[in-house]
């Protein structure tokens, strides 16, 4: 790809207006947490998801929300030494953490943005991957962010979101862990009831290629963050409205759901 790499020392974001939504800012006490949601399961997670991406050898990769990098660093040995992977994410002392861990990556780098204002060329990645990432986002800037990954989608580009969905007694657990390790950059007043995203189907395990879905929202009483009713079937029609194609779901016990579609080409 003609689009070179952006530096790792890439100015951060001006995020005194518009907020980049939920804030995480510190690396070992996510990563804790992490190994305490999936049960020490997150490492055979990430090979699933390089494989769901289909990423290749040379491939350019784009990491939207890339937090500490361990996703990135799986990404960069399966693009190899002629590909290259950037990791993008709002949080600073994120991309610290992720820059000391990937030092011995030299096609890994990071860059400091939120999703919804990339920053990056146009049509400059052959993967966009953005994992447990849109939960953070504020509601009315998650098209806005998926807008940003196909933007810099090439023609043909493989985009792969990835998030969770969990239910019951699960799901007020997952929110007061997430607000023990995340912190909000605005300054404003939030209700308690956050707004909602569902796609109006039943919870089902295995996958399925779309033909359609909706949009449906209302309203969730977890306070701090609406992780646990946020899935990314939801997404279907604003990935559709941006023209992406072939769009698959793909469940990952215990919690975890990805969609994957692809940027047209042009040449079908």
């Amino acid at each position: 790809m003609s689009a070179g790499t952006p530096p790792q020392s890439a100015t951060a974001p001006d995020t005194d207006g518009e907020p980049p939504g939920l804030l995480l800012t510190h690396a070992r006490r996510y990563n804790a947490m992490v190994a305490v949601l999936f049960g020490g399961r997150r490492s055979a997670l990430d090979a699933w998801l390089v494989r769901a991406a289909g990423v290749r050898p040379g491939d350019r990769v784009l990491d939207v929300g890339c937090g500490p990098g361990r996703l990135v660093r799986r990404l960069a040995r399966a693009a190899g030494p002629s590909g290259a992977v950037v990791g993008a994410d709002p949080s600073g002392p994120m991309l610290d953490h992720a820059r000391r861990h990937a030092a011995r990556l030299p096609t890994a780098s990071f860059h400091r943005a939120p999703a919804q204002d990339l920053g990056l060329p146009d049509a400059s990645f052959d993967v966009v991957t953005s994992t447990f990432v849109l939960h953070h986002v504020p509601p009315g800037a998650r098209a806005a962010a998926l807008g940003e990954m196909c933007r810099v989608l090439r023609p043909g580009g493989r985009l792969l979101l990835v998030d969770a969905y969990p239910t019951g007694a699960l799901g007020p657990r997952v929110a007061r862990l997430m607000s023990r390790v995340s912190r909000h950059r605005s300054g404003r007043h939030h209700s308690a009831r956050q707004p909602r995203e569902h796609s109006g189907h039943s919870e089902h395990s295995g996958h399925s290629r779309l033909s359609g879905g909706s949009d449906g929202s209302g309203y969730s009483g977890h306070p701090v963050d609406p992780f646990a009713d946020t899935d990314v079937r939801a997404h279907v029609p604003t990935l559709r409205t941006l023209g992406l194609t072939d769009l698959y779901t793909a469940d990952r016990p215990p919690w975890t759901r990805c969609l994957r579609a692809v940027k047209p080409d042009g040449k079908r």
